[in-house]
């Protein structure tokens, strides 16, 4: 018998020797996963939602996630949040009330160095309730216009514009794809923690602030002096859309409807309507009433943002059933250990994630980093909130290239700019962003005792 049980027990043994080898592999697979997801959005090799995807096929290939679990996002409410805020923020362009709304900037258009400074501010209002990429379309053309009639020189006035769109979004939870992301993140925690609607306002709003006065000093500086003849983006370039024949009551009513879905957004817990069918609401309205045909609204998603907020949702899933999370969060007590302050943790952050943002989709890195950031959170005691908003703003800072955000790009050949041309005044004004971001977070976020 105990001849017997020994056997038993060196068959158990080697059974669990087996499946802990297992383990560490599946872990190791999706950590590569990881490794090589990041280094193909860094480098855009392929396509980021083609990327995207293929880490989501792969997590389900090596037995990481369900084919359910896999896929679960795209039904998700945030899924519907991200497409139907963007249909109404499409049915506000469309039907000239952006526009309308942006003309106030030519009242401000006496001085190149005033002008910077309420670009800044006007274009980041527009992006916390707008697409970034659509406020920074309009504001271009915009600011085209008012560069030909007075002669300020484009090469001022374009790069404000993507300034104030880079921090806009946080103005509201959903004026960028990842804050919906981060909101349902921090929930699902379990502990009673969420960010409000206007969560993040007082952050963006100093760093719109900060930012307005850096451009129309410094940064009035440091972008170069080209005059308007120069490169091939000339007037024939500037092509704006003719409202006139869009009835008034639709220019209203697009208006009228944002306006009440963020409304309705912010009071969700008094009216008791979950935020996505606030904004489901709000996109049935302005197509039922023709303020967007079905095809506008259709064109008007943000799909690769869609694919790769839904596709990378399964990493967290993911790396808990393979046990990487239990290898990273190991590693993170080993590393961080030693460390001692949660604030020097943030700013190691603020460190790794900025500089990467310059080059690779901040919606990607945010929801990429997020898993890991609340491993070090789980690991170390550190407030997930404060761990989330760092990781939210570091991600946020893409100024410093015309890779950064797609807005950047758009800003690259009506500013008659080139790579350093980013550089040069994004270099500082992300220093000072930092700084500012890191204070605001050890000052008004508990980071330990929550």
């Amino acid at each position: 018998l105990s001849v017997e049980t020994a056997l038993e027990q060196k068959e158990n043994a080697s059974a669990e020797r087996i499946q802990k080898m297992e383990e560490l592999h599946m872990a190791i697979a999706v950590l590569l996963i990881l490794l090589v997801g990041i280094v193909l959005f860094v480098t855009e090799i392929i396509p980021l939602p083609v990327t995207a995807m293929s880490m989501c096929v792969a997590f389900y290939l090596t037995g990481a996630v369900d084919a359910s679990t896999a896929l679960a996002a795209f039904s998700s409410g945030t899924a519907m949040i991200i497409v139907c805020m963007a249909i109404v923020g499409e049915a506000v362009f469309k039907t000239g009330g952006a526009a309308k709304i942006a003309h106030v900037l030519t009242k401000f258009a006496d001085s190149e160095r005033k002008l910077m400074f309420v670009t800044v501010l006007f274009s980041g209002l527009m992006s916390g309730f707008l697409s970034n990429t659509g406020a920074a379309g309009l504001l271009i053309a915009l600011i085209l216009g008012i560069s030909l009639s007075t002669g300020m020189k484009r090469s001022k006035l374009m790069y404000p514009v993507i300034v104030g769109c880079c921090f806009g979004g946080g103005i509201t939870i959903v004026g960028t794809t990842s804050g919906p992301y981060l909101k349902e993140a921090l929930e699902g925690l379990g502990t009673g923690m969420t960010f409000s609607f206007f969560e993040w306002a007082p952050l963006s709003l100093i760093l719109l602030v900060a930012s307005a006065i850096y451009m129309a000093t410094i940064g009035y500086k440091l972008l170069p002096d080209v005059p308007n003849n120069e490169g091939s983006y000339d007037a024939a370039s500037l092509q704006t859309a003719d409202f006139s024949d869009v009835p008034a009551w639709k220019t209203w009513l697009s208006i009228g409807v944002m306006v009440l879905t963020l409304i309705g957004m912010i009071f969700e817990k008094q009216i008791g309507i979950k935020l996505h069918f606030m904004a489901i609401i709000g996109a049935i309205i302005v197509v039922a009433t023709g303020c967007l045909t079905v095809k506008q609204a259709s064109h008007a998603i943000p799909t690769s943002g869609l694919i790769i907020y839904a596709a990378l949702v399964p990493v967290a899933k993911a790396m808990t059933n393979s046990g990487a999370a239990d290898l990273i969060s190991n590693a993170a007590q080993t590393l961080f250990s030693s460390v001692g302050s949660p604030l020097l943790i943030v700013i190691l952050i603020f460190l790794f994630v900025t500089p990467l943002t310059q080059f690779m989709s901040n919606a990607a890195t945010i929801i990429l980093l997020t898993p890991i950031a609340l491993l070090v959170s789980s690991a170390l005691s550190i407030n997930p909130k404060a761990m989330l908003t760092a990781v939210r703003f570091a991600a946020s800072i893409a100024i410093a290239t015309p890779v950064a955000m797609p807005a950047n790009s758009m800003a690259v050949e009506p500013g008659g700019y080139r790579f350093r041309d980013y550089l040069r005044p994004g270099l500082p004004l992300t220093l000072i962003c930092v700084v500012i971001s890191v204070a605001y977070i050890a000052i008004f976020y508990p980071l330990t005792s929550f």
